[in-house]
Formats: C-alpha cells, structure tokens, sequence
C-alpha cells in the first residue's frame, strides 16, 4: 500500500512520545516531530498522516541554516542522509513495543507493507470515542409576547405622517418660489429659492430621522419591559 492512499491518522498519544525520543540528526533529545509530505499522503494544505514523523531539533526543524524549512524536506532528508519509510518502520515497531508489548518481526515485505501493517495494529489497539453531535441550549420561547412590528406602532405612524406634511409643505412651497423666480422654466439648479428650499429640506430631515431614531428607541424600550413583564407573568404560572 503506497503512503499516499493512508488517511490523515491522528494520534496525539504518538506524537507526545516521538517527541521525546531523540533526534535523527544529532541523536539529542528531540524537541518537535515534524510531519514528512515526501512521498506521503500531506500535500499543499494538508497535513499528513501523525505515524509520518520523525522527532527533529528546533535547530534542525526551522531554526538553524541548515533547518528543513529552510533548504527544504527534499535537500534535508539527502544531506543528513535520511530515509523516511525506514525511519517511519522505525519508530513504529518501538512505539508498539514500549506502549502495547507487541513485538513485530517484518518478514519479506515492501517497505510500505510493513508501514501499513504497523499502523493497523496501532489503530487496532485504539479506542476512540465518538464525537456526539451536541445541540445547542437554545432560548426560551416566551410565550404569549406577540410580536409587534415597528411599522404598526404608533409612534412610527405619527412619524410617518409628520415626514409627508412637511415633504408636502416643502413642495408646493417650492412650485410657488419656482413661479415668482425668473429662471428658465425646469432650470432649478442653482436657482436661490430651489437651493434655500432644498437645504431646509435636508436640515428637516435630518431632525426627522433624529426624531424618528428617538421614537424607534422609546419605542423598543417599551415592547421589551412588555415582553419580561409577559415572560415573568407565564413563568410563575406554571407552578
């Protein structure tokens, strides 16, 4: 089986104890286990398989000259001489040994077989829970709170109406400016009376979208203090 058709095995317990062994280029304690893409099943974006890794030195991870995230894994594994799927054979044998007491003998298989028949019996001896779909606590309904539009409040329909009369006023006090004015007749731009009325009309409103702002607010204020006061009276009565 080629590496590249495993799944993305995820194994924290393996990780934890590889990091500890030491590391492949200096034989120090290591400090990280970095994940081999190299002829596995990682690719751009995706992490590979936990049982591709070998414990490395931060030195030799990402921080020296020589690192693996600075030559790249290709020029690092043929500088120091590194061959990955006998690493990988490796570490896996001894993990089983020293976690489940299972000796494996390989016999006369591929490289890859051996790899795969290790992860197997390591996944074999996993118990894994599985993940409940955990639904939310959702809100409690507070039944009889009707819902009220804003649009039927009366508040909005007295804005509403005030808005009207004034866009009325404004226009047919602009028609009769407009009568009175010497300017070419559909010329309002720039015209003294077109420019005064239109300013008034955005100085108004602008005080009627303030106004009307301030009665959306008293509004909702009000509709909330209903609302509890309905969800409290429907809480108590059911005991």
């Amino acid at each position: 089986m080629h590496l590249s058709k495993h799944r993305g095995h995820r194994n924290q317990k393996y990780l934890t104890w590889l990091r500890g062994k030491n590391c492949v280029v200096s034989g120090k304690k290591a400090e990280c286990a970095h994940h081999i893409r190299l002829g596995t099943n990682g690719g751009t974006s995706i992490k590979p398989s936990d049982y591709f890794c070998i414990p490395l030195l931060n030195e030799f991870h990402t921080t020296g000259s020589s690192a693996l995230h600075i030559i790249g894994e290709e020029t690092f594994l043929k500088l120091f001489g590194l061959s990955p799927k006998n690493l990988f054979i490796t570490f896996l044998k001894e993990y089983l040994s020293e976690n489940y007491d299972v000796l494996y003998m390989p016999g006369n298989k591929s490289p890859e077989e051996d790899i795969s028949e290790l992860i197997s019996i390591i996944e074999s001896k996993i118990t894994r829970v599985a993940k409940s779909a955990t639904k939310k606590a959702s809100k409690p309904k507070m039944q009889g709170a009707p819902k009220v539009s804003i649009t039927e409040s009366n508040y909005y329909q007295i804005a509403k109406k005030l808005k009207n009369d004034r866009d009325k006023a404004l226009r047919k006090q602009l028609k009769e400016n407009s009568k009175d004015s010497t300017a070419p007749k559909k010329q309002f731009k720039g015209n003294e009376f077109y420019e005064k009325a239109k300013e008034e009309k955005r100085l108004k409103d602008r005080e009627f979208r303030k106004k009307n702002k301030e009665l959306a607010a008293k509004y909702k204020k009000e509709q909330s203090g209903k609302n509890k006061s309905l969800f409290k009276e429907n809480e108590e009565s059911k005991y």
